[in-house]
């Protein structure tokens, strides 16, 4: 058994593939507001960084209506996408009314368990995240609890993360070849990110 088996899990982006994969190895137990989005720019951003910055702001607050309206936008009146932050939400219908309701109860419910003993993860197929950045991502996530992991899986890898002495990190690095971009993703990326997992967490 793993010894994360009693560790709550939240993706913290930047796609869908990791709730696939938490899915086809039984290992996904509830929605969160991140499992099911995407940045616009697939390949090269990221919306970890915003989606680390909206958490912020929803632990300090008490209405949650207030940042599913920004998250969501504009984006089921633009082809599923929020022009401001650039999130794309391939996955909803395109009722309104019933995504908005879905969405708050996923925020409340990261609410509720962002002070959980958590295992959150963060996926990006060729963006870089800075060392400043990161650092700030650790502190912010790790203050909720400290016995929190982030478990970071990124096809670029990012050498500063190599020679941090720190327990809550574990990174893995797992090339990604963007000429074969998306269908790399499928023959080659999510098969060896889900092999991961299941050696970690099963």
């Amino acid at each position: 058994m793993s010894k994360y088996s009693d560790y709550n899990i939240i993706s913290i982006g930047d796609h869908c593939a990791i709730s696939m994969i938490l899915k086809e190895l039984k290992l996904r137990k509830i929605s969160y507001p991140f499992d099911w989005i995407s940045h616009t720019d697939q390949l090269n951003n990221t919306n970890i960084l915003y989606n680390i910055s909206i958490l912020k702001e929803l632990v300090d607050i008490e209405d949650t209506n207030i940042i599913v309206n920004k998250y969501i936008g504009n984006a089921f009146t633009n082809n599923k996408i929020n022009e401001v932050n650039k999130i794309w939400f391939p996955h909803e219908s395109n009722i309104i009314e019933e995504t908005f309701n879905k969405y708050n109860r996923r925020f409340i419910r990261l609410k509720n368990d962002i002070y959980k003993k958590n295992i959150f993860i963060l996926l990006t197929r060729k963006y870089y995240i800075d060392e400043v950045s990161f650092n700030s991502i650790i502190e912010q996530l790790t203050s909720y609890n400290s016995e929190s992991v982030i478990l970071f899986i990124s096809g670029i890898d990012h050498p500063y993360i190599h020679t941090l002495n720190n327990n809550n990190i574990i990174f893995k690095y797992i090339e990604y070849d963007t000429s074969k971009f998306y269908r790399y993703d499928y023959t080659d990326f999510r098969p060896k990110i889900k092999q991961y997992l299941s050696e970690l967490l099963i």
